[in-house]
């Protein structure tokens, strides 16, 4: 539930919140980087990279909108880390008051990605090696993490790192779209929610592992992705970290 604030006709007024006949029949709202869909101009996309606030001024009985969240990708470690969970709502209800928005961090030097949160959604951090999370973690000398997404009350999408085979043969971590292997990590899925170039851009790649101890580079570090870091070391190789989430919200404003 948002937390409710009390606000007065005139500040509604500036939020373009009252029409003719009375309240909006739309929701007004302010927040992060705000964009009007590309595809649709009756659809505004609120898109959110770090932490802050999603204030509705007004909206009518019954308002949904669309939610879309990833979270911070695992950090790698030999094995892949894991992508973060990631999460679609097409009708999740909301009302007028302040919504906070949390968006998970990458995981860095061996440790699991943040949890990103918005409303009663969250979309899990991505596994370390051998650790469970939105996605796990590929496995060392163990199986890969266990993807916690699926399972969790949020529903969503994540799947298990890749099992390690023999020494110096890694798991990838687990992605949105499949479970790691060695040493690839599990593939990521396009949003739900287009960018503000009308695209349905890719989120949460697994991080790669290692075959015969060499260490391959993968995925690209593309910044809130909730990707996670590749499992380096080796060949030398420096260890990946994970990229922080994202939240996107889509819902008709006119």
């Amino acid at each position: 539930m948002p937390v409710l604030s009390t606000v007065g006709a005139a500040s509604l007024r500036a939020f373009g919140a009252f029409r003719a006949g009375g309240l909006s029949p739309f929701i007004v709202a302010t927040g992060g980087t705000v964009y009007v869909d590309p595809t649709d101009a009756d659809y505004k996309i609120h898109e959110f990279t770090s932490s802050s606030s999603f204030f509705i001024a007004s909206c009518p009985a019954s308002a949904t909108l669309e939610a879309f969240l990833v979270g911070g990708g695992g950090a790698g470690l030999y094995g892949g880390g894991g992508a973060g969970g990631m999460v679609y709502e097409a009708s999740h209800p909301v009302s007028v008051g302040t919504y906070g928005v949390t968006i998970g961090s990458g995981g860095t030097s061996g440790a699991s990605g943040g949890d990103s949160i918005f409303s009663s959604l969250t979309a899990l951090g991505g596994g370390s090696r051998n650790t469970a999370g939105g996605s796990g973690g590929g496995g060392v000398d163990n199986n890969g993490g266990a993807g916690l997404q699926p399972t969790s009350s949020t529903g969503g999408y994540g799947n298990a790192g890749g099992n390690w085979t023999s020494s110096g043969n890694d798991g990838g971590g687990g992605g949105a779209a499949n479970a790691g292997s060695v040493p690839a990590g599990g593939d990521g899925r396009n949003a739900f929610i287009r960018n503000s170039s009308g695209v349905f851009d890719p989120f949460a790649k697994g991080g790669y592992g290692n075959l015969n101890s060499t260490s391959y580079q993968s995925p690209s570090v593309v910044a809130n992705s909730g990707n996670g870091g590749w499992g380096g070391g080796y060949n030398g190789v420096s260890f990946g970290s994970g990229q922080a989430g994202i939240v996107r919200l889509r819902y008709k404003f006119q």
